[in-house]
């Protein structure tokens, strides 16, 4: 798996599909033909494009709404069948930076907020606000973050860049850079931790 990181500049959407074709094919390398079949059929890729277009939308909306109602449309059209059939639901809300990786969408649930560059999240994964105790506020995770099956990360909080959250974690506490995180309620377990090789690619 390539950690080679790429320096020509391109949008988000071109940045994740780099990612994705580096992580499970071959890359560069991958014919088009297979890139062309992995765009069509590969549902992560449509969960993540799906949230770049509503991205998109919004931005157009701002600054023109009357040509952008059948975008609108469009767009809702497609978050219902990636919400319904790929029972995953990425707010527009939400700012994500280059290179988002989902390994499995099945159950990915991300409300408004803010993610760094070259995050991984698995399948079962829930990021937005905390209800209990009055905390409406959203997290805001860094660059460089692993997001392992089944966490939960939830609250005003400050996930650090390179951390890596374990699968099963429930998370309602800042994390520091580099730190390994586990358990119910998660706390660090490990501290200068080191997820490059499971990150895999990154880009720029």
């Amino acid at each position: 798996m390539s950690t080679t990181t790429a320096a020509r500049p391109r949008g988000a959407l071109a940045a994740d599909l780099e990612r994705m074709l580096a992580t499970f094919l071959d890359g560069d390398r991958t014919p088009l033909p297979r890139r062309i079949a992995f765009a069509l059929s590969n549902s992560e890729l449509h969960c993540v494009a799906c949230y770049r277009f509503g991205r998109f939308v919004d931005r157009l909306r701002a600054r023109a709404p009357i040509a952008a109602q059948p975008l609108i449309v469009g767009h809702r059209l497609w978050n219902r069948w990636a919400t319904h059939v790929d029972h995953c639901d990425i707010s527009t809300h939400a700012d994500i930076g280059p290179g988002l990786l989902l390994m499995h969408r099945h159950g990915v649930i991300v409300g408004g907020s803010q993610i760094g560059r070259n995050v991984v999240i698995h399948q079962n994964v829930t990021i937005g606000q905390r209800v209990s105790h009055g905390d409406h506020g959203l997290p805001e995770i860094g660059d460089n973050v692993w997001i392992g099956p089944g966490a939960t990360i939830v609250g005003g909080i400050r996930v650090g860049e390179g951390a890596t959250i374990s699968a099963g974690t429930v998370l309602s506490r800042d994390v520091p850079p580099r730190a390994l995180v586990a358990g119910v309620p998660g706390r660090v377990v490990t501290q200068d931790y080191d997820n490059r090789e499971m990150l895999g690619h990154v880009v720029a």
